[in-house]
C-alpha cells in the first residue's frame, strides 16, 4: 500500500478552498475545483487506490480545522468525514455516530447560501447517506434518500449524479421488495426498472470522471448481484462480467474484493466445480456482508440441490443479517 502524505494532500485542499473563494461566481458548480480535487482525486487517491477510508475521513477533519471561515468548504470536509465513516465496518456504535453527525452536517448545508455549491452538497449528503442506511440494512430509508438526491442533482443539472441516485433507488427498492417477501411479478417490474435506469445511467455517464466507477463498475455488479437473489440469468451477463472485472482493474486496491466476487458468481454460473471453494472464500472473508450473504445464499443452494438439507440449513444460519435481511429472507423461503 503507498504511503499516503495526508498533510500535503489536507494543504493541497486548503489552498484549493482559499482560491475557489475568490472565483467569479462561487456559485458554479463547474467552477468548484475544490469539490473536483476533494470528492474526485483525492477520494479516488485516497480510497480507490490505498483502501483507507479512515485516512480520507482524517483528511476531512484537518480540512475542516482550516476552513471553518469558509462554510461551503467546510461543508464539503464533512462531507469528506462521512464518505470515511460511512464505508468503515459497521457497528452500533458507528450506526450512533454517523447520525448524530449527519444532523449536524444537514443543519449546517441548510444555512449555506442559495445556488448550486449548496445543491450539490445537499445531493452529496442524501447519496451517503443512502448508501449509509443501506448499509444499515434500511433498504426504505435508503430509497429515500436517493430519490432525494436525485432531484437536487437534476436541480442544479448534474446528469451523471442524477441518474448516480436514480440507479441507486431502484437497487433499494428491490433490496426492501426482497427483505418483505414482495410477490415474483412485483420483483421482475423493479428489475426491469433497474435495467432501464442502468441503459440512462451509462448514457449520462459517457466521458466522466465517473464512468469507469458506475458505467463499467458497480452498476454491472449490481446488476449481477440482483440476478443472483432473483435466482435468473440474463442475455448481458457474460458481458457484464467482463465489464466489472475490467473496470475494478482499473479503479485499485478497494475494488478487487467486487472483482473477487464477481469471478465466483460467474463460475457458478457456468459450473465450475472450484465454485464453492471460491465462494466460501468471500463468504468467510472480510467483504462487506451483502456480498458475503450472496456467497453463503449461493452455496446454500447448491447443498439443497444436492439433497442436503441439514448442510443448506447451517449455510443458511450463517449468512449475515445486517445489510442482507434481503438476502437472508430469499434464503430462509427456501424452507418454506
Amino acid at each position: 500500500m503507498d504511503v499516503i502524505d495526508v498533510k500535503t494532500l489536507v494543504d493541497l485542499i486548503v489552498v484549493r478552498a482559499r482560491v475557489d473563494k475568490t472565483a467569479p461566481d462561487p456559485t458554479l458548480r463547474n467552477g468548484w475545483r475544490t469539490d473536483n480535487l476533494f470528492m474526485g482525486d483525492v477520494d479516488a487517491l485516497v480510497v480507490g487506490q490505498n483502501n483507507d477510508p479512515s485516512a480520507y475521513a482524517k483528511i476531512g477533519r484537518q480540512v475542516l480545522a482550516k476552513v471553518r471561515d469558509l462554510p461551503e468548504m467546510a461543508v464539503l470536509a464533512q462531507l469528506a468525514i462521512l464518505r470515511g465513516e460511512r464505508l468503515l465496518t459497521a457497528t452500533p456504535e458507528r450506526e450512533k455516530l454517523i447520525l448524530q453527525f449527519a444532523q449536524e452536517l444537514e443543519t449546517a448545508i441548510s444555512i449555506l447560501p442559495d445556488g448550486t455549491r449548496k445543491m450539490r452538497c445537499k445531493s452529496l449528503f442524501e447519496y451517503h447517506m443512502g448508501i449509509f442506511y443501506e448499509t444499515y440494512g434500511r433498504f426504505d430509508l435508503a430509497a429515500d434518500a436517493h430519490t432525494r438526491a436525485a432531484k437536487e442533482a437534476d436541480r442544479f443539472g448534474d446528469r451523471p449524479g442524477a441518474a448516480i441516485s436514480h440507479f441507486m433507488e431502484t437497487v433499494c427498492r428491490l433490496q426492501d421488495a426482497l427483505r418483505t417477501d414482495r410477490p415474483s411479478d412485483e420483483l421482475e417490474t423493479i428489475f426491469s426498472d433497474m435495467e432501464k435506469k442502468f441503459a440512462q445511467l451509462v448514457e449520462a455517464m459517457y466521458g466522466s470522471a465517473l464512468e469507469v466507477q458506475w458505467a463499467e463498475g458497480n452498476c454491472p455488479a449490481l446488476m449481477i448481484e440482483a440476478c443472483v437473489w432473483l435466482d435468473r440469468t440474463h442475455i448481458k451477463w457474460n458481458d457484464w462480467v467482463t465489464t466489472a472485472i475490467a473496470a475494478a482493474e482499473k479503479l485499485g486496491r478497494a475494488w478487487e474484493p467486487i472483482a473477487e466476487f464477481v469471478r465466483a458468481v460467474d463460475m457458478d454460473n457456468h459450473g465450475d466445480p472450484q465454485t464453492d471453494e471460491a465462494l466460501y472464500a468471500i463468504a468467510k472473508g472480510g467483504d462487506v456482508n451483502e456480498r458475503r450473504a450472496t456467497a453463503f445464499l449461493i452455496l446454500a443452494r447448491h447443498a439443497i440441490q444436492s439433497g442436503k438439507a441439514n448442510e443448506a440449513i447451517n449455510i443458511v444460519e450463517q449468512i449475515p443479517v445486517q445489510g442482507a435481511q434481503h438476502v437472508r429472507t430469499i434464503a430462509e423461503r427456501m424452507f418454506k
